[in-house]
């Protein structure tokens, strides 16, 4: 196959199945259309970053194997460090078999939620599964209480490091990016040894200075819901085509990926 093949993943940022208005309109479909490519969008709202770069890893090795010599070009946008996942037994039906039974873990949706457990305040968990009350409360709280951005940045620039030479082993283009910016973080041996590694690939975004959703925001680009945070809010089809034609495909064509 001549065509290329766009590959998308990542959480509600990226997953057009978040807004109607999205289906066949995220950033990914725009610069499929652009190279006349075919473009598999696998972003799935509410993703860790775990999530995105396994499933990623499954999705591409399957695509190489059925199209040896198609061109790839994987576009990635990462998710918040606070989720992560868990494995539930008790799911019976799923739709996407390569998610087998992991799903994504929040331990809190406030913001305030160090301060609210250090008082023994609720940290207003959710827990959609429905699982054991007692002891999700209980992993959820300890979660939160070791927390720890470094242990989190540190696994996935490890990560990064992997995906990408996976990527070049296969012959598959990529670029990798945030959806909403990561905080900035204090030098640490191990979190500099590996932020390092990535430092002058061009195809991986800082993950602190650039965010898609920051980049619509500095374009005054109007959100879906104007009552989300600035910075941090979802973008319609206006967004996400800008997103696109003025960032994204520049940016491939700039590294010879289109």
């Amino acid at each position: 196959m001549d065509f290329p093949l766009i590959y998308c993943n990542g959480d509600s940022y990226s997953d057009e199945n978040y807004h109607p208005s999205l289906v066949g309109k995220t950033y990914a479909h725009f610069v499929g259309s652009y190279c006349n490519g075919f473009t598999i969008n696998n972003a799935l709202s509410g993703s860790c970053n775990r999530r995105i770069i396994r499933s990623t890893v499954h999705d591409i090795i399957q695509q190489r194997k059925l199209n040896p010599t198609q061109p790839i070009i994987a576009l990635l946008g990462l998710s918040f460090e606070l989720r992560s996942e868990l494995w539930i037994d008790e799911i019976q039906s799923n739709l996407r078999p390569e998610e087998s039974n992991l799903r994504t873990h929040v331990f809190s949706r406030q913001v305030s939620w160090r301060d609210n457990l250090l008082n023994n305040a609720d940290i207003a968990t959710d827990n959609p599964h429905e699982l054991n009350e007692k002891f999700f409360k209980k992993y959820s709280e300890g979660r939160a209480f070791f927390f720890s951005p470094y242990q989190e940045r540190i696994n996935l620039l490890t990560d990064l490091i992997m995906l990408r030479a996976l990527f070049e082993k296969l012959n598959v283009n990529f670029l990798i990016f945030q959806s909403p910016k990561e905080e900035k973080l204090e030098s640490d041996y191990l979190l500099d040894f590996f932020k390092n590694e990535i430092a002058t690939d061009n195809r991986i975004m800082d993950l602190e200075s650039f965010g898609f959703t920051d980049w619509c925001y500095k374009q005054n680009i109007k959100p879906l819901d104007t009552a989300e945070p600035a910075g941090t809010a979802h973008y319609g089809p206006e967004g996400h085509e800008a997103f696109a034609r003025q960032f994204l495909i520049p940016r491939l064509e700039e590294l010879n990926i289109l």
